[in-house]
């Protein structure tokens, strides 16, 4: 990122203010470049994508590059923790886990300002011990016979001994013959050859002791020709959400023809993305096209898919980025196939009898945006359950919060309901009458027959959004102050949301 004017005007500043001789800072008129991006390299310790578990007393050496790699006016970074007490990080981010709790571990541009990108952070629990499995088994159905060029998905589950989820829920994946089935870091198995293999998944989870592991055998056959294959009009490929994977559908003869020999192509990838079944993935947050090309040995199909501006389909199944959890000390717990669960923040150290977990999907003050177009996709749902029975239009028991808005603002900050300037809780419970804590909860947030909070009001137009985030928050539970989050989607009318809710 080529920042001039402001940066410019900043080494002026510091020129005028007295630097003196101790630093070279260029000239005025230069363009100096700034860190865009800090990413925080993985440790052995990493329990998922946003967490470290460490033991009391252990010490562990953060890794992390720049973006740019060179050139960089200012490269030097700076770390810090949000409890000294819990974890302290060294000048060259080194972590030592002082006491049993949760810190922040931060790292930024030591100029003490930049992106979203620049400013990464971990969450590191300090525990008292690990809880290690003591038995695994593999999931993912039955293996039959797999084509040469066809996946198999397997996935792992486990038990402890004390019943307690593990530490770490991590697995190795071997092949006895990678030479006819392959298998990744995920447990993906790829057909490579006619024959067998015995697929493995050890347990990763730093147990100096015990590695239970479980085995499958998989079967690779020969692949069939495609003889002919076509792409039929589907108009749903015309108005993907954000957030959404939609499997092109297609035919083929003969019946028994390998089709895991389509090789599949997006030409917008960035965007729509294409895997080697044909499953598209929206990674934009706005509108797009992209042509998606279908090669089957001599026979190419093409077919135009579209994003829909303001359809929302996101699912928190398996994974949870690039929302963000926006509450110290809160934190993604697990993602386990079917929703996210989320660590809330630890009261005593908020100097609080509640508990809060805020998660947003942009925010203001970074680059990204998302599009909102309320009088097309006017309801917004979330599939959602919470620790506690909430009041509607009180916080006693907790509350979510819809937050948006744009910049400048026409739409937001604070969605209030139509009838009350209260801003928690306003919302429709679908299907029922009253949120209950033992099932997930589907909250139907009306876009339209809104109050927000100021002089803002919503209209005809799409709205580029800087901020989408839910506030969850005043929670007032028991250990372990979580909740977990299935999905958030946007729908043209309640009939569609309906059908959705009923397809589930």
């Amino acid at each position: 990122m080529k920042v001039k004017n402001i940066i410019t005007g900043f080494i002026v500043i510091l020129a005028v203010a007295g630097c003196g001789k101790d630093k070279d800072l260029g000239s005025p008129a230069e363009e100096a470049i700034a860190i865009s991006a800090i990413n925080i390299g993985e440790t052995a310790f990493d329990a998922d994508a946003e967490t470290i578990c460490l033991l009391k007393g252990q010490e562990v050496q953060l890794n992390y590059t720049v973006s740019p790699a060179e050139g960089v006016a200012f490269p030097e970074i700076k770390w810090s923790s949000s409890d000294e007490s819990v974890v302290s990080v060294s000048e060259t981010g080194k972590i030592t886990a002082v006491n049993v709790g949760t810190a922040i571990v931060r790292v930024t541009p030591a100029i003490g300002f930049g992106p979203v990108a620049a400013t990464p952070s971990r969450t590191v629990r300090v525990l008292d011990r690990y809880v290690y499995m003591n038995s695994i088994s593999i999931t993912g159905g039955t293996p039959d016979l797999i084509a040469v060029g066809e996946n198999l998905q397997l996935g792992a589950t486990y038990t402890t001994e004390s019943g307690d989820p593990a530490t770490f829920i991590r697995y190795t994946w071997s092949s006895s013959h990678p030479e006819i089935a392959s298998v990744d870091d995920n447990g993906l198995v790829t057909g490579e050859g006619q024959g067998e293999a015995i697929i493995t998944a050890t347990a990763d989870d730093q147990n100096p002791g015990q590695k239970p592991s479980a085995s499958v055998t998989v079967g690779v056959k020969q692949t069939t020709p495609i003889e002919t294959f076509e792409i039929p009009n589907d108009p749903e490929l015309e108005r993907l959400g954000y957030g959404q994977e939609y499997q092109i559908r297609f035919n083929v003869t003969p019946a028994d023809a390998t089709v895991s020999s389509i090789k599949w192509e997006s030409d917008n990838e960035s965007a729509i993305s294409v895997s080697r079944s044909g499953l598209l993935t929206v990674d934009t947050m706005g509108s797009a096209m992209a042509v998606i090309t279908a090669t089957a040995g001599n026979i190419v199909q093409r077919v135009n898919v579209a994003v829909a501006q303001g359809r929302l389909c996101y699912s928190f199944a398996d994974h949870f980025t690039p929302w963000t959890v926006t509450t110290a000390d809160a934190a993604v717990q697990s993602s386990d196939g079917v929703k996210t669960t989320i660590q809330m923040s630890n009261p005593t150290n908020e100097g609080s009898s509640k508990h809060r977990g805020d998660i947003n999907l942009v925010t203001s003050g970074g680059s990204a945006t998302m599009v909102a177009y309320p009088n097309v996709y006017r309801y917004l749902a979330v599939k959602i359950q919470f620790p506690t029975v909430l009041a509607m239009g009180g916080n006693s028991n907790g509350c979510i919060k819809l937050e948006m808005f744009d910049n400048p603002r026409t739409i937001g900050p604070v969605y209030t309901g139509s009838t009350t300037s209260n801003q928690n809780n306003v919302f429709t419970i679908f299907g029922a009458d009253a949120i209950t804590t033992t099932a997930p909860n589907v909250l139907v947030f009306d876009l339209v027959e809104t109050k927000w909070s100021g002089e803002f009001t919503t209209g005809t137009a799409p709205y580029k959004l800087v901020q989408f985030k839910f506030v969850i928050a005043d929670f007032p539970v028991a250990a372990p102050w979580t909740y977990d989050i299935y999905w958030v989607r946007t729908f043209k009318t309640m009939e569609e949301l309906t059908a959705f809710v009923a397809s589930e």
